[in-house]
């Protein structure tokens, strides 16, 4: 971030120690925001992270491609949960610390580009607010940490577009290999911003490092293109929940880009009050933040459209999603007179509270779930099999017996293999695949004991866990069961008691 990304080159460069202030302030201010979800239960996706780095370093390369990720963000939290130990708060605290970052950085370089403590704060508030930014700052999971290096490579982007130093050039391919490798995802918004630069190159060196840098990416990247291929064979399994007219998934875009609506027209109105386009240092900056948020997203679901790759998700989308703090700065600084610009700013932030404010983050509370299974396990010593339906779509390959391996049986009970681990008891633990849900297994059929009790845990709410429980009855036809539902159940994880009939 350098002095001179100012509006004008009139504007007096802006104290570095309030800019280090305002982060700070902001980051702080997330503490306060964020704090209490860091105990919240894991919901599923997050004991994935927490079987990946629950034994040995050496499992993690292939128990997290099991669940279609790359390996490198888990060694955080492995290295993390070595120190503090094994708990909810110790999975998070990577995704935490980046999330902290990603929200200093969008306030101080809102401040370094404006020189506007109203602008800059106003772009921190997007980042303390939004449900998104809070949850993923709360995740076990990659998403946080791949926020905050987006938004580098997009000050970096901008650092390069300006001055062309060779060092902001290697910034920026570590940067984008580094990300990649976080999540391969950030593939699409990495590519995006080099078209972004490509376009809004002044010259035709610049381009040609563009070219250099991109072709050190790709080399670096080559060695992934396996695991990238594997995913991309499997990438049906994501068409079955993510479609390209999705209407939670419109309606999460609608409410994320409205904040951009009041800045953006008081932005027009100034320029053309003043007669003025735009073509320079701040126009370009405009276009290169908003290049970057809006194309990523129209190539995501015009992938979903048309077959080719389930793209067009949220989380798939973070890191344009998280350049919205800074078009919010870029646009605020040729809104004039200031009233207006404070007034646009008050509005876009009391968008975000309204629309964007959390309430709950996660409804999945296998925690509590796990520990009313284990006093019933604990209380009851008859003999009993855990069967746990936990809703991931990988699980189909236990259809496969030829393709089943023991790696795969625990990844289909990963909710009850870490944090959430179940008592020893007398009989077998078994997993249920995601399509036909409730349908047993072939080792279900051939290890279970008929004689056995069954606790059964489903992801799902309670029609969902009726449905599956029922599923699995009609599945025994010579096998008699009393359903028993207990007492404690939660919103989307539920637990039922089969109980033998002789």
């Amino acid at each position: 971030m350098n002095d001179s990304n100012s509006p004008s080159p009139s504007s007096p460069a802006p104290s570095w120690s309030i800019t280090m202030l305002l982060g700070l302030a902001l980051a702080l201010l997330t503490v306060i925001v964020r704090w209490s979800y860091l105990t919240e239960s894991l919901w599923v996706d997050e004991l994935h992270t927490a079987w990946v780095v629950t034994d040995s370093v050496t499992d993690i390369p292939q128990r997290a491609a099991m669940g279609n990720q790359a390996a490198l963000y888990f060694y955080l939290p492995w290295a993390f949960t070595q120190l503090a130990g094994l708990h909810e708060w110790s999975l998070r605290f990577p995704s935490f610390l980046g999330g902290l970052v990603a929200v200093a950085l969008v306030t101080m370089t809102a401040h370094r580009w404006t020189h506007d403590v109203g602008i800059a704060l106003a772009a921190g508030l997007v980042g303390v607010i939004d449900v998104d930014w809070n949850f993923f700052g709360t995740e076990a999971r990659v998403y946080a940490i791949a926020q905050a290096i987006a938004i580098l490579q997009v000050i970096v982007a901008w650092q390069i577009l300006q001055h062309n130093r060779r060092r902001d050039w290697a910034y920026l391919v570590g940067l984008t290999v580094v990300n990649f490798y976080f999540h391969y995802s950030t593939l699409l918004f990495g590519l995006c911003l080099a078209l972004a630069m490509l376009i809004l190159a002044n010259d035709r060196a610049t381009r040609i490092r563009l070219l250099v840098a991109a072709s050190c990416v790709a080399a670096l990247g080559a060695i992934s293109v396996p695991h990238l291929l594997t995913i991309f064979q499997r990438r049906e399994n994501w068409a079955r929940f993510i479609t390209a007219d999705n209407p939670n998934e419109w309606l999460r875009w609608q409410t994320v880009l409205a904040v951009l609506l009041p800045i953006g027209i008081a932005a027009l109105l100034s320029c053309w009050w003043k007669r003025e386009a735009r073509p320079g240092s701040e126009g370009k900056r405009i276009a290169l933040v908003a290049f970057v948020l809006i194309i990523p997203i129209f190539v995501a679901w015009a992938s979903t459209a048309s077959g080719v790759a389930a793209l067009f998700y949220g989380r798939y989308l973070i890191s344009s999603e998280s350049t919205i703090p800074l078009l919010v700065a870029a646009l605020a600084a040729v809104v004039s007179p200031k009233w207006l610009r404070a007034g646009v700013l008050v509005v876009a932030v009391a968008i975000v509270w309204q629309w964007r404010m959390p309430t709950v983050l996660r409804s999945e509370d296998w925690q509590t779930i796990t520990q009313a299974v284990a006093a019933d396990i604990e209380a009851n010593k008859s003999p009993t099999d855990v069967v746990i339906s936990s809703g991931l779509i990988e699980t189909d390959i236990l259809l496969d017996e030829a393709a089943t391996s023991p790696a795969w049986e625990t990844y289909a009970r990963l909710p009850i293999e870490s944090l959430y681990a179940l008592p020893k008891h007398d009989g077998n633990d078994f997993g249920l695949t995601y399509s036909d849900a409730g349908q047993p297994t072939p080792r279900y059929l051939a290890e279970s004991n008929p004689e056995a009790r069954i606790v059964l845990l489903i992801r799902g709410g309670k029609a969902y866990a009726d449905q599956v429980t029922a599923t699995l009855l009609e599945s025994l036809p010579n096998r008699q069961y009393q359903i028993e539902e207990p007492e404690t159940q939660t919103a989307l994880v539920q637990w039922r008691v089969l109980v033998p009939q002789n």
